[in-house]
């Protein structure tokens, strides 16, 4: 093979971009023939791990074991045309629901907002898809939803539901959840509250860190919310729709994972739900400088 490196220009960069992102290095869903900075740190930290010497370069021995630890990619992947997995489940139905009333939203779907994927949902998916380029699937990947996030306002959670979402857990909370608006966060119970003056709106299953990524406890404030976050820290590109940061990165938000394996998996520190419809909810309550308590 030709060596690859910082500047290097050429088709086989896509194809190293591509076995870099299937080997959790590169948060990338568009690859290029463009090697830059972002790629060459990626190979750095591959190389690192992989006990390789660190040069950023693109040598046989980084090649052979990068080849050894991916697939090939597909003329999908290398053309960034490729079919992803769905930004959140169908079977989500507040999800189906937004997504219902943003396609309403673009002139492809005349039917009921109602959560259900049948097939005329499938239909306007498909249909969206094709005019933004892309090949006609019944998909909702991220390089579907985002075009269509640019193109359509959020709807509210009362533009799609008619009520809060019942609550039926118990969760003890510490003294300090007792005042004010409050997200009330027990590692110990696996439960989530959000608290007003005492009185709790809803309590939810919740799921935290993997081991070794604990988040901190203690009394925060929310300094940053995004309905529509996809962290790319780890070398992945993970959803984690209606983000409340409260500590640097760490986050509450909506899970797919979480939704999928339940408590077989866990967080990088994030205190996570799995039902999008209460996300959904719980952020529409809150605004930045509101408290959340980890205990």
């Amino acid at each position: 093979m030709q060596e690859l490196r910082y500047r290097s220009q050429s088709p086989q960069v896509r194809e190293l971009q591509v076995r870099l992102r299937l080997a959790k290095y590169l948060a990338l869903y568009d690859v290029e023939e463009r090697f830059g900075m972002v790629t060459r740190d990626a190979v750095l930290k591959f190389q690192r791990d992989n006990g390789l010497r660190a040069t950023g370069v693109v040598n046989p021995p980084t090649w052979t074991a990068l080849q050894a630890r991916t697939r090939a990619p597909t003329e999908a992947e290398l053309n960034n045309t490729d079919i992803g997995a769905w930004f959140v489940a169908p079977e989500q139905a507040g999800y189906m629901m937004e997504l219902q009333h943003r396609l309403r939203q673009v002139g492809l779907y005349q039917g009921a907002v109602d959560g259900n994927f049948n097939a005329a949902t499938r239909r306007a998916i498909e249909a969206w898809r094709v005019r933004i380029g892309l090949p006609a699937s019944e998909v909702i990947d991220e390089r579907t939803w985002t075009p269509l996030l640019r193109r359509t306002r959020n709807p509210r959670y009362a533009d799609l539901f008619d009520a809060p979402p019942a609550s039926t857990l118990v969760q003890q909370l510490d003294p300090r959840c007792a005042v004010g608006k409050v997200v009330c966060v027990s590692k110990k119970q696996q439960k989530m509250s959000y608290v007003v003056d005492g009185k709790v709106r809803f309590t939810r299953e919740a799921r935290f860190a993997m081991p070794g990524w604990q988040g901190p406890d203690g009394e925060f404030r929310i300094w940053y919310m995004n309905s529509d976050t996809v962290s790319r820290i780890f070398g992945e590109r993970t959803p984690m729709p209606y983000a409340i940061f409260y500590e640097g990165n760490v986050a509450i938000h909506y899970s797919q994972d979480f939704a999928d394996k339940g408590y077989a998996g866990g967080s990088h520190g994030c205190s996570q739900l799995r039902d999008y419809q209460v996300a959904k909810w719980l952020y529409e309550q809150l605004k930045v400088v509101d408290r959340v308590v980890v205990y």
